[in-house]
């Protein structure tokens, strides 16, 4: 008898893992990454002159979300056709669009909630 934490076996076959895949980019797939981090660089230097931790925390998580969308964005292209480079910039900008629409909404929310209590207070 068999119960959740000694489960039957599922198939008598071996686990066999899945071959290794390179990642193919192309010159224009890294000067997409290499625009988007310059985007983030001048974000961070603006966000430096007033504030620099704003600078650093943007800096640091604008860089995580590009660098997961842009590698988001090379999984979906390793799997598609061949696009032109016009197509791959808008699958690599459509790749941002779940993160800055929830990163828009929650710096609405915290600078809403600063302008609120600076009007209460």
């Amino acid at each position: 008898m068999h119960d959740l934490y000694d489960p039957p076996p599922a198939l008598d076959q071996e686990w066999i893992p899945p071959r290794r895949e390179p990642l193919i980019f192309t010159t224009g797939d890294l000067m997409c990454l290499v625009g988007l981090c310059a985007l983030l660089f001048a974000a961070a230097v603006v966000g430096w002159r007033s504030e620099p931790e704003l600078a650093i925390a943007t800096a640091s998580a604008g860089a995580v979300v590009i660098l997961e969308s842009w590698l988001t964005a090379l999984g979906f292209l390793h799997r598609c056709r061949p696009l032109r480079l016009k197509a791959r910039w808008t699958i690599f900008l459509a790749a941002l669009i779940p993160w800055v629409v929830g990163l828009g909404v929650a710096v609405t929310l915290i600078l809403s909630l600063f302008w609120i209590s600076d009007r209460i207070g």
